[in-house]
Formats: structure tokens, sequence, C-alpha cells
């Protein structure tokens, strides 16, 4: 009777041993959620990185008596390999997410051999619930100034991550922790979506219209000089030159130390029938529609003849104003 009553205690004990597990795994969970990343306004023109970034809070819960108290929780982004893409329609800005402020570490997935993001968390000496929120970082990558925005407004340009393109695969254990690479198993997701706004953007430059030396002012003299505008690809823009010191667009002036004064006039084109300005008075203004590189405009310029002013050297300043 005693051996049986023995071997009877040993089985029993190896029962309550394994319902005490099979209720811990059965109550350790862990759940994600990520927020989503925004790039804000993107000017492709400048040729200028752009970087954000945004969080994922981690959460588990344990049952109140646990074997295994900590977690493993892998991260796993997919969403195309790296670099990633923020598209609209059929176009695409290249970008990519990374684990490290640094921006040296992809954030990928172990479905396709890239790292995932591991977060670990312990049951709290009081409670049954931990969590921890960690940060993620993008980059848009710098140089890409053909980026086109649609029908001249700005455009938004994004990436969402649903469904099986991010999978939170979760391993609880006691002392040793496993590696994300043995965990192959999705115990959830965590959605979230990257966009950046693409705008309507111009850089403007200009060269000077000089109209040399000269002698007399009996014949006309002339020159050209040219306005540059880098405009973001897709989007119209018009560059206005002011009446420079005269304030006048259909009568400038070149003055000296003095106040004397030449009368010249700047034009569109190279048979000078359309002197540039603002739009009023008779002149017009350059238009185009931007391609994300340089383009060069050219600025006429002619001094008609007339009465010679006093020896000296004469010069004007115009503004170039640019619309977009």
């Amino acid at each position: 009777m005693s051996r049986c009553a023995a071997k009877w205690l040993v089985c029993l004990s190896v029962a309550l041993a394994w319902l005490l597990f099979g209720e811990s795994v059965r109550a350790e969970t862990c759940s994600a959620t990520a927020t989503s990343i925004d790039f804000g306004n993107v000017s492709p023109v400048s040729g200028a990185s752009v970087d954000a970034a945004g969080t994922v809070t981690v959460q588990c819960t344990w049952s109140a008596i646990t074997l295994t108290p900590s977690a493993l929780v892998c991260l796993n982004l997919g969403g195309g390999t790296s670099p990633r893409s923020l598209t609209h329609a059929s176009r695409g800005m290249t970008y990519d997410l990374y684990q490290d402020a640094a921006r040296s570490l992809i954030w990928g997935s172990v479905y396709n051999a890239s790292n995932p993001m591991p977060v670990i968390l312990t049951k709290p000496a009081t409670g049954t619930t931990a969590s921890v929120t960690v940060p993620y970082y993008g980059r848009i990558a710098a140089n890409q100034p053909t980026i086109p925005i649609e029908a001249s407004a700005n455009t938004v340009y994004s990436q969402g991550f649903q469904g099986n393109q991010t999978s939170l695969n979760v391993a609880f254990y006691a002392l040793i922790a496993p590696t994300c690479g043995t965990l192959t198993i999705s115990n959830g997701t965590f959605p979230f979506t990257a966009s950046a706004t693409v705008v309507s953007n111009c850089l403007i430059s200009a060269t000077n219209v000089s109209f040399g030396t000269a002698a007399s002012l009996r014949s006309n003299l002339s020159a050209k000089g040219t306005v540059s505008a880098r405009c973001t690809n897709g989007g119209a823009y018009r560059i206005s030159l002011n009446g420079g010191s005269s304030g006048n667009v259909a009568a400038r002036t070149m003055r000296k130390t003095g106040g004397s004064a030449v009368s010249y006039q700047l034009y569109l084109d190279s048979a000078l029938t359309t002197p540039w300005g603002d739009g009023t008075s008779g002149t017009s203004r350059a238009t185009g529609t931007g391609t994300g590189l340089a383009q060069s405009l050219s600025v006429y310029g002619r001094v008609p003849a007339q009465t010679a002013p006093a020896p000296g050297s004469y010069s004007d300043t115009i503004i170039a104003t640019i619309e977009f």
C-alpha cells in the first residue's frame, strides 16, 4: 500500500505541474501598436535627405504564476526589399526605415533574411503586465530632384504596412533568450503607414547682364544674361523682373553717382519684342514647368541709341521673383 501510495503521489504531482505550466502558456500573450511615420513636407529640389521617427509600443501579459518570466518580441517589417519606396500612382521616392538613430541598421524581417527589431520584456515583480515603447527611424534619401508632383499641387507619397507586411513573433523563456532567427510563427501584426508630402518649390539664381565699355551711345548696345530656375518636377512657375532703380518696368535706367542715367530694357526673346517685367505696362513674365533640374532662361538686354551722358560706370539692380 505504501508503495502504491507513493507512486500515486508522484503521478499526481506531475499532473499538477503540467496543468500549472499549461495555464501559464495560455495566459502569456504580447501585442504591439505602431505609430505612423510622417516625413512632412519634402522639397526634392533641395537635394537634402529628410528624417523622421515613429514608435512601437509592445505589451506582454503573464499569468500570476509563471515559469517563463521573460519575453522576446521580434518585430518583423516587410514591405519590399531595401531600399523601400514611398509611392504615388506609379511614381516612387526612395527611403528606408531603421532600428537606430544613426540610421545604419535597416529594420527588416526574418522572412526575408534581414534584421527584425528585438524587444525584451520582463514580468514585473508586482502585476502581470509590462510594456515598453521603442523608437524607429526613417530617412528619405538625398539627391532625388526629379520626383514629381501632380497638377502643380502638393502630392502625398506613402507606403502602407498592412497584413503580413508586419509580424509580431514572440517567445517566453526563463533564463536563456532565443534569437529572432528561430522564431517564424506570427503572433500578431502592427499595421502603420509611412508618408511624405512632396511640395512645389523653386530655387532661383541669375548672372549679370553686362553691356561692357562703350565710347559713345550713337548705336544700340546688346548683351545677354541668364536666370536659372530649378523647380519641382511638374510644378508651374513664373518669373518677374522689377523696374530696378527707376521703379518702372517699361522704362528702366542705369545710373551713376551724381544722377546721370542711361536708358535700357530687358527682354524675354532674342528679337527684343517682349519686354520682361512683372506683367504690367506692356511687359510679360517668363513661365515654365519644372523638371526638378535647373532650367536656364536667357535675359536679353538692349541699350538703345541715345545721347551719351557724362562718362562713368552705370549700373542698375534688378530683382527677379519666382512664383510657384
